[in-house]
């Protein structure tokens, strides 16, 4: 009775780790399955920068409603500007200025009467005029208008002292006076002296 007794209970014991040996395999199975699902390859994504856009400021003075200095997106035209500054008055002298022009940083537009262009004035009108150079019938440079690399032909005047130049104007308007570059950081009295007789405004 006692030996059948044994032979049941490692009957007992061998039918319970065959349980648990086939519980573990299912268990392991299902692990590794669950793992494997949850595995997901996280592809990068793609952010849409917006690009940067590049500003200018300009100046827009004379035969317009608002004179002032204007922001506006690099690769803006002549007509942005005038319709920004409220468009021409009734006395500009529209057929003088290329409205298609493209404008550079700094750069000042002056919209001249009809009168004063009829008169047959020597100076500058502006940048955006139909004119390939700020320097008028004398020969001299036109600190009010001139491009960068135009200010740097002048004596003692480089690329630092020329971008101060036009940062100046673009920020106080254009000069009234040839002795008023003196305000310019960077150039003093002797500057003055060695550019005086090739400048005008």
């Amino acid at each position: 009775m006692e030996e059948l007794s044994s032979k049941k209970l490692i009957i007992i014991v061998l039918l319970l780790l065959v349980i648990a040996f086939g519980s573990g395999i299912l268990i392991g199975k299902n692990y590794f399955a669950k793992g494997s699902e949850e595995i997901v390859a996280i592809e990068p994504v793609e952010e849409n920068v917006a690009p940067i856009n590049k500003t200018i400021r300009v100046y827009v003075a004379g035969e317009v409603k608002k004179p002032d200095v204007y922001e506006l997106d690099d690769g803006a035209i002549v007509k942005d500007a005038v319709v920004l500054a409220g468009g021409f008055t009734d006395n500009a002298d529209t057929i003088s200025i290329n409205l298609a022009k493209k404008l550079s940083d700094g750069e000042e537009i002056i919209v001249y009467s009809k009168v004063t262009y009829a008169s047959g004035s020597t100076g500058t009108v502006s940048n955006a005029i139909n004119t390939n150079s700020s320097a008028n019938r004398t020969g001299k440079v036109n600190i009010n208008t001139a491009s960068k690399d135009e200010l740097m032909t002048l004596s003692g005047i480089g690329e630092v002292k020329a971008q101060a130049i036009i940062d100046y104007r673009t920020k106080n308007g254009p000069f009234k006076d040839i002795h008023d570059i003196v305000n310019v950081s960077g150039i003093g009295e002797k500057t003055f002296e060695n550019i005086k007789d090739s400048i005008t405004t």
